[in-house]
């Protein structure tokens, strides 16, 4: 246990991370926020152990990342996380990321939620001290909230079809939430990439996928070049919605 309530982690950038930019992707960060979460509540006693211990689980709910600048190959990524606010169904848990030098180059806002691990429903967290305790409202994020994302509709493409297999599967065997992530961002053509990067992403996740699941990728443009929204759906079953904001 520590009495920090700020997690401080850091995370080498190798070649194998990086895409052809020499920079990590979108997913990988992600990836590396979720380890930073993890580590974050077991060294607080509300991580992984002590919720399967209780028939829980922690799901990730929605997140926001800017990133003002993409770590590179052979550099150190600094990630710290803290638990911004709490109530009856959701958390919220906050992140920043540093360069070697210090420098900020990007902010993450989520929202977790609770589940029973029987009836898969949302459970109380604002009932677990050890959580509770450490609360740390001082510390600023400086990026814009959560927003709703809008459903699409009406004049959108679906641009994409995947059936869920082993490799996209978490410990939970659904849908990784790392995994919604990769299979949005391979929608674009690579000369998107060669020409711009992703600014903002922001993710709603609705509900889970499963094994063997046939999902389909639908897409709006908002801001032709620029702002994008995508759902990924299970025949009528919203899976999740997504903003991606270009620069």
């Amino acid at each position: 246990m520590t009495n920090s309530k700020i997690g401080t982690y850091k995370f080498p950038i190798d070649a194998y991370l990086t895409d052809f930019r020499g920079r990590a992707t979108l997913p990988m960060i992600g990836g590396f926020m979720l380890q930073a979460a993890t580590k974050h509540a077991e060294e607080r006693g509300f991580g992984y152990n002590e919720m399967t211990g209780n028939k829980r689980a922690w799901v990730l709910s929605r997140m926001a990342i800017e990133i003002f600048e993409y770590p590179k190959n052979d550099t150190v990524l600094t990630i710290k996380t803290w638990v911004a606010d709490v109530n009856r169904l959701f958390t919220e848990r906050y992140f920043s990321f540093e360069d070697e030098k210090g420098k900020i180059t990007g902010y993450a806002k989520t929202v977790w939620a609770s589940i029973d691990l029987a009836t898969r429903r949302p459970t109380n967290v604002s009932g677990l001290d050890e959580l509770v305790a450490y609360i740390e409202k001082n510390v600023d994020c400086p990026i814009e909230g959560l927003k709703k994302i809008p459903a699409l509709k009406d004049n959108f493409e679906v641009v994409r079809e995947f059936t869920v297999k082993y490799s996209d599967l978490d410990i939970n065997k659904h849908l990784n939430s790392m995994k919604y992530i990769e299979h949005i961002v391979d929608v674009f053509d690579i000369k998107m990439y060669e020409q711009k990067e992703i600014k903002r992403f922001e993710i709603n996740y609705i509900n889970e996928g499963h094994y063997g699941s046939k999902l389909d990728i639908m897409k709006r443009d908002e801001e032709p070049d620029t702002i994008y929204i995508l759902e990924m759906k299970d025949g009528e079953t919203t899976i999740c919605s997504s903003r991606l904001v270009w620069k």
